[in-house]
């Protein structure tokens, strides 16, 4: 018996600080754990800042190219006499940029800012129903650990119920120490609950940089979710919306800029030079143009590897198409396959995992039967309810990847 209690005494050592932890802090809605997000995710603020980045490469691709000015001087001496002085000369070059050149290079940035765009959006949807996700995952393991405590509440009445009936000769002694057994397997089942739900907000807090309180709990409870449209009509929303077939479109076009980009730099272009020369008997003024002969590179490689690049582009578009429609195809099966087990338990699977639990109490009260039958109701019941807290969560896991699919902005108003 000494063992037991110094068990017991342990986890109750142990638990209550996790319990004073979750009972602590505030309960947070969604709507609210998404604004910590949105306001201080990492990953967010980096897409912004490499959006920046891509809006300053349009600035500087239409920028046009500075002159060049050049000056020189040293010691003179006349060749027919024995005058002496020093000479002086001042030069200015201007490159001529060809329009094609010029423009051709502002599309490759433009095209490199709407697949920022994109990009950034990608990163949007990623955060923001990871965050969803996270969130219904902490519910998942409140709700886990409210069944565990539950079920320890259970188990200590019916171990003080036994151990009544063992003082007074109705059961075997036998009878409470399984009952005691079983009672500190629970309250360990219930000290993991909460693990989890340390786990589960350590992630949301992660998501949000830090930014949620160290101890909140998630308020809430999972959405009634609408009927799943078919896939013929989800594919080509996710196909027309997913903001990553936009970053990869973005991207072939950049890659055909590039190309008319490569291709306008075969021509020569042209610098402009304007100069005087001075010394102490003449003043000379020269006008010129240097111009580049395209013999030896006529920028055949640079041509060819930017072809490369929409072709590349183009088997990624393909390629990420089929992707999103396996995606789609495996979120529809797994709400599909989730609802019908949701339907299996509210037909009646937990009310009779509940009633075989009453009957069973009943009888072992009345003598009839034993009090193992009891404690193989009482796990029939535990387990019947974590597994359909299980189901309903997968479903609207699975809900929650389809309207990523599809483009569904995660931070917008509704649940």
């Amino acid at each position: 018996m000494s063992v037991r209690v110094l068990a017991f005494a342990a986890f109750a050592a142990c638990a209550a600080p996790l319990a004073a932890l979750a009972q602590a802090g505030e309960s947070l809605s969604l709507r609210e754990i998404l604004r910590y997000v949105e306001a201080s995710n990492p990953e967010l603020a980096a897409a912004v800042q490499v959006r920046a980045g891509a809006q300053a490469e349009t600035i500087t691709a239409r920028a046009y190219p500075n002159p060049e000015l050049e000056v020189g001087g040293g010691p003179w001496r006349s060749r027919l006499g024995g005058a002496s002085g020093n000479v002086s000369s001042i030069g200015l070059s201007q490159p001529l940029e060809l329009p094609a050149v010029r423009e051709a290079r502002a599309q490759v940035a433009e095209a490199g800012l709407a697949s920022a765009d994109a990009q950034g959006a990608a990163v949007r949807l990623a955060v923001g129903y990871q965050a969803r996700t996270a969130f219904y995952e902490m519910l998942r393991r409140q709700e886990d650990e409210r069944l565990a405590l539950e079920t320890v509440k259970l188990l200590s009445e019916i171990q003080d119920k036994v151990r009544v009936r063992v003082s007074v000769g109705e059961a075997p002694r036998f009878e409470l120490v399984r009952a005691e057994a079983e009672t500190l397997a629970a309250q360990n089942s219930a000290t993991s609950a909460r693990l989890r739900v340390e786990e589960a907000r350590g992630v949301l807090r992660r998501l949000s940089g830090n930014a949620l309180p160290p101890a909140f709990s998630a308020a809430g409870a999972l959405p009634a979710l609408p009927e799943v449209p078919p896939v013929a009509v989800l594919s080509p929303q996710v196909l027309a919306a997913h903001p990553s077939l936009r970053a990869l479109g973005s991207e072939r076009e950049r890659a055909r800029s590039r190309l008319d980009q490569e291709r306008a730099q075969r021509y020569p272009q042209p610098t402009l030079k304007l100069g005087e020369t001075r010394d102490p008997e003449v003043r000379q003024m020269m006008l010129g143009v240097s111009i580049p002969l395209p013999l030896w590179n006529r920028r055949e490689g640079q041509i060819a590897q930017a072809q490369a690049g929409i072709d590349l582009a183009a088997a990624q578009i393909e390629a990420q198409r089929a992707q999103l429609l396996r995606e789609l195809d495996t979120a529809w099966a797994r709400v599909s396959i989730a609802q019908r087990q949701i339907e299996t338990f509210q037909a009646g699977l937990l009310r009779s995992a509940e009633t075989a639990l009453r009957v069973a109490e009943a009888a072992w009260r009345a003598g009839e039967r034993s009090f193992l039958e009891v404690l193989d109701a009482q796990r029939t019941l535990r387990a019947v309810r974590s597994d359909y807290t299980q189901v309903r969560f997968d479903r609207n896991a699975a809900w929650l990847e389809i309207q990523r699919l599809i483009a569904r902005d995660p931070f917008a108003a509704g649940d």
